[in-house]
């Protein structure tokens, strides 16, 4: 009898940490997931959807009806495939305070402003940086045409404002 409350309880006592660990392993996962919708599902959303009504902009209503549909139900679909992907990655490489701790910065209501700001397709922040970029692929596209007409080496022609 002793030697089976012994068994018992050794069973028990090794138990516990395992079911500890399952337990954080299942808490990392669900905040991996909330800070993946708030950050990269969140741009992502507000992204494909500027560039699906981009898209159907110019067709008749019903075939944009169509491809949103279609769009739309395929978007869900990676969309869910990221969201475990990036979450399991996210579980993976930080710890659960980590993890909490990522969290924390994202509720923040000063970054929450920072972010609006930024998102703001409008804002002066994204007008100095589109044009920024612009120039800079413009700089690189001159100089992959210089380069397949044989230009000079060495030298990067740099567009104007």
């Amino acid at each position: 009898m002793k030697t089976k409350i012994a068994a018992l309880s050794l069973a028990v006592a090794l138990a516990l940490p395992l079911g500890a660990r399952a337990d954080e392993a299942s808490d990392k996962l669900a905040v991996a997931k909330t800070l993946t919708e708030k950050t990269v599902l969140k741009n992502l959303d507000t992204g494909f959807g500027g560039a699906l009504e981009k898209t159907v902009s110019t067709m008749p209503e019903e075939r944009a009806e169509t491809v949103r549909k279609e769009a739309k139900a395929e978007f869900a679909k990676q969309r869910g495939e990221l969201l475990d992907g990036l979450s399991k990655q996210y579980a993976e490489k930080f710890s659960l305070d980590e993890l909490k701790r990522l969290e924390a910065i994202y509720e923040d209501p000063t970054y929450q402003k920072f972010q609006t700001v930024n998102a703001d397709p409008k804002s002066e922040v994204n007008l100095l940086s589109q044009a920024v970029v612009t120039r800079l692929l413009n700089m690189l596209t001159l100089a992959a045409a210089s380069d397949q007409k044989g230009g000079a080496p060495g030298g990067m022609p740099i567009p104007s404002k």
